[in-house]
């Protein structure tokens, strides 16, 4: 009797397994999918000249999007569409704030800024905690 349970818990265990790994094979193709969606339409200028340029040199190995948008690539192009993309936000911001304002919410740009403290902080903690526990001189060659 117990170990017809163990092994239909078993069974159970590898299907949701198995279906979360199907989950996450979904979700990485629907990623890829929008990324090359997104390559596509910039290197048809569909997202301005900025991004056909840039999508350019991100295929020349020449730059990233986490380089456009971290600061790393400082070229012209990059810089505007890190200035669109500020205004973008900045807009949404607005939005975001007038909507919950209508509807009696709190801030939900300041509540993402204190999310983001709170994460920080909890990022240094940890980052503390292994090096205490690592120590000064381990991990380091000789």
């Amino acid at each position: 009797m117990n170990d017809d349970l163990f092994d239909l818990t078993r069974q159970r265990i590898a299907r949701i397994e198995a279906l979360v790994a199907e989950a996450r094979a979904l979700d990485d193709d629907e990623e890829l999918d929008a990324e090359e969606e997104f390559a596509r339409r910039a290197r048809a200028g569909e997202l301005g000249i900025d991004w056909q340029v840039l999508q350019g040199r991100i295929d020349l190995g020449e730059t990233s999007r986490t380089a456009i948008f971290d600061g790393t690539d400082d070229s012209v192009a990059a810089l505007s569409v890190r200035e669109a993309a500020n205004e973008g936000v900045g807009l949404f911001g607005e939005e975001a704030r007038a909507i919950a304002d209508a509807e009696g919410e709190p801030d939900p740009v300041a509540e993402l800024e204190l999310e983001r403290e709170r994460l920080l902080a909890r990022g240094a903690a940890l980052r503390a905690r292994l090096s205490d526990l690592i120590g000064p001189n381990e991990g380091m060659s000789r």
